[in-house]
């Protein structure tokens, strides 16, 4: 590919992504307003938890759930993005070679898959529990992809043959689509745990998957945090992409105080998950064309 200017940090190097040697970052200065919504939908979860009835109380009619809105919905704010983000992950690492951009780009494909097939999958006659199930295991496979690029600490790969690095992400891709389809293909047949039991509820293995996912994504996104604010130089990238995390981790973890599918809680989870898919995307395109990022 084509050599460009547009450079992305390393991890070690936050605060000075998209710099060259004996250049200074231009200033950049955070926006507050798009801060504003994480706290927002913490809050949010945390008074409905307290003003909504028990589960065993809450009235369905309470709930807005149609059938494909919340589908359509998973296609444009979480595939749609987290393709996106894996395919500018892809020419970024291919230019660059920073390896955290793999780890980056594989975290965003098991999102957006699985996120695309659960939303289309929600309403089979069988019942929720297969989407379900491949919904909460690909978001615990993306955190764990996220945590790994958090804390990845070296530097470009010293394959610079593009032949390599192409090769190198198409294994990783690759990988993870493979993944999502057999396990796809599995929780389908029935061959998985269930995580959903119809008249009961989420069982334990759901909790233990959701819980995880939710404390790795939170995790990640202290991990960007402390390095934006440690930055003598802010990292725009850094900045949108710990926010894009903590919203994604506290809309996993509203699942836990959902009363029922599309009650307020569930919206308000589902919201912050659709932001967090806007932020991705936003992170790694500053990080592309050249915005400090580490």
């Amino acid at each position: 590919m084509p050599r460009t200017n547009r450079n992305i940090p390393e991890p070690n190097s936050i605060g000075q992504v998209g710099q060259t040697s004996g250049t200074i970052p231009p200033p950049w200065k955070p926006s507050l307003i798009v801060a504003v919504p994480l706290p927002i939908v913490i809050v949010s979860v945390a008074v409905f938890n307290i003003i909504l009835p028990p589960p065993a109380q809450f009235s369905r009619g309470s709930a807005f759930e149609p059938p494909f809105l919340n589908a359509i919905l998973y296609t444009v704010f979480l595939a749609f993005t987290s393709f996106m983000v894996g395919y500018i992950s892809f020419k970024s690492y291919m230019q660059n070679g920073w390896t955290f951009l793999v780890l980056m780009g594989s975290g965003a494909l098991a999102w957006g898959s699985t996120s695309l097939l659960s939303g289309w999958l929600t309403n089979l006659p069988s019942g929720p529990n297969a989407a379900i199930t491949i919904s909460n295991t690909g978001a615990l496979v993306a955190s764990i992809f996220h945590t790994a690029s958090a804390t990845w600490s070296k530097g470009p790969s010293l394959k610079k043959d593009p032949r390599i690095r192409r090769s190198i992400l198409i294994l990783a891709y690759g990988s993870v689509l493979a993944f999502t389809t057999l396990f796809a293909v599995a929780a389908l047949e029935g061959m998985t745990p269930l995580f959903f039991v119809p008249g009961v509820g989420q069982t334990p293995l759901r909790m233990a998957v959701l819980g995880s996912a939710a404390a790795l994504f939170a995790a990640s996104s202290l991990i960007f945090a402390r390095r934006y604010f440690s930055s003598r130089s802010r990292s725009s990238t850094l900045y949108w992409y710990f926010l894009a995390l903590g919203l994604t981790g506290v809309g996993v973890a509203a699942v836990f105080f959902g009363r029922a599918p599309g009650d307020p809680i569930s919206w308000t989870g589902r919201t912050a998950m659709f932001l967090g898919g806007t932020y991705f995307l936003k992170a790694v395109h500053t990080a592309f064309k050249g915005i400090s990022v580490h």
